[in-house]
C-alpha cells in the first residue's frame, strides 16, 4: 500500500492543467473587465457630450425683446424656447431617460442611461447605469481679452 501510495504522489501529471484553468479565468475575467469598463468609459463620454450639446442648444435661445429694450447690457434666456430646443436635441437620443430645467440665466440637463457591457454578461452583468450632468448659461456678443 506505501507502494501505490508512493507512486500516486509521484505522479503529478495534470495538476498544471487545473492550475491553469483556474489562472485562465482569472485573466479572462480581468481581460473583461478592463474591456467592459473602456466601453462603459466611451458611453459615458458620450452621454456627457450629449447633455453639454443639450445645455448649449437651449442656452443660445435669448429672450430677445429684453436684450434688445437692454441695448445688449441684459442676456436672459426665453425659458419657454430654451426648453423645447434642449427638448427636441434630447428627442433623437434612444433609451435616454432626461429631466430639463430652465431658469431665466441658465438651462440644466440631467440624462441617465443603462450602459450596455460586453463580457461582463457572462456574469450576469448586462448592463450599468450612466448619468451626466451640464449646466449652460446665455452668452452674447464678443468676449473682451487683456
Amino acid at each position: 500500500m506505501t507502494a501505490f501510495l508512493l507512486w500516486c504522489h509521484r505522479r503529478e501529471d495534470g495538476q498544471v492543467l487545473v492550475l491553469v484553468a483556474v489562472f485562465l479565468m482569472g485573466l479572462v475575467a480581468v481581460a473583461g473587465l478592463v474591456a467592459d469598463g473602456g466601453l462603459l468609459l466611451a458611453q459615458r463620454r458620450d452621454l456627457q457630450n450629449t447633455a453639454d450639446a443639450a445645455a448649449a442648444a437651449g442656452a443660445m435661445r435669448l429672450d430677445e425683446a429684453t436684450y434688445r429694450a437692454s441695448s445688449g447690457s441684459v442676456v436672459v434666456l426665453d425659458q419657454d424656447a430654451a426648453y423645447t430646443t434642449a427638448i427636441e436635441y434630447l428627442l433623437g437620443e434612444n433609451g435616454v431617460q432626461y429631466a430639463v430645467d430652465v431658469t431665466v440665466t441658465s438651462v440644466e440637463v440631467q440624462l441617465a442611461r443603462n450602459a450596455q457591457t460586453a463580457f461582463l454578461r457572462v456574469l450576469g452583468i448586462d448592463g450599468v447605469a450612466i448619468n451626466a450632468h451640464a449646466v449652460a448659461e446665455p452668452r452674447s456678443g464678443i468676449a473682451g481679452g487683456p
